[in-house]
């Protein structure tokens, strides 16, 4: 939620998707992520994996916007209507649409699951979607995934420790240590803060793949 500037609290804009999401399932896990810094909406997820998938994608730099239980249909033979629903469809900073389908890697295994995913997958048009994925729990990188949670956990902005952050940005040369940008914005943590929403906003990037830790190294991202 946010407050508003009398004091009252606004809830989060629930996004509406082609597919409702099952809350309260038994089956599986079920629930809903609130998005933006303002918490201004929330998307509503399916399965675990489904979650992580999604803040691990917002987080990388390549991509530009995600929508969620993106409904494709489909013509068949018989006169009648298929319908699939997409995970996830991802614009990339180039233009490029990805459709995503998330499946648990048992379900992705089975011979069935996999004749009805790649039927779906050659019915795709480029007007829909230029690629068509299939990803598991399996194929997360739990770096990525980690540092994709920071970032989100981390999101919600701190003008003051956030403009110091920013102010120290075209001082930087090569590589940097973290907690030697803490220690420069002089802020303890709401600084440390600061220098994870910079990676966020992909002003910084990390110089390897490692977990965000005071000890990691940053640099000043110039590519697009």
């Amino acid at each position: 939620m946010m407050r508003t500037t009398d004091g009252g609290v606004t809830m989060p804009e629930r996004v509406e998707a082609a597919r409702k999401t099952a809350v309260g399932a038994r089956e599986h896990a079920t629930g809903q992520v609130t998005m933006d810094p303002d918490e201004g909406y929330t998307v509503g997820l399916d399965s675990n994996t489904e979650m992580k998938w999604m803040l691990v994608l917002l987080a990388r730099p390549n991509v530009a916007g995600l929508e969620s239980q993106v409904l494709f249909e489909w013509l068949q033979p018989d006169g009648k209507v298929g319908k699939h629903f997409f995970d996830f469809r991802v614009v990339m900073n180039d233009g490029m649409r990805v459709a995503i389908m998330v499946k648990s890697e048992d379900r992705r295994n089975q011979p069935k699951v996999q004749n009805e995913l790649a039927d779906v997958a050659t019915r795709v048009p480029r007007g829909f979607a230029d690629r068509v994925l299939v990803v598991t729990e399996r194929d997360l990188d739990p770096v990525e995934y980690f540092n994709a949670e920071m970032m989100h956990e981390m999101r919600r902005p701190d003008l003051d420790a956030d403009a110091a952050a920013r102010r120290l940005l075209f001082e930087i040369v090569g590589a940097v240590r973290v907690q030697d940008l803490v220690d420069a914005i002089g802020l303890g943590a709401r600084g440390f803060r600061a220098v994870v929403r910079l990676l966020r906003s992909h002003e910084l990037e990390l110089t390897l793949n490692v977990r965000i830790t005071h000890e990691a190294y940053v640099r000043r991202r110039t590519s697009k």
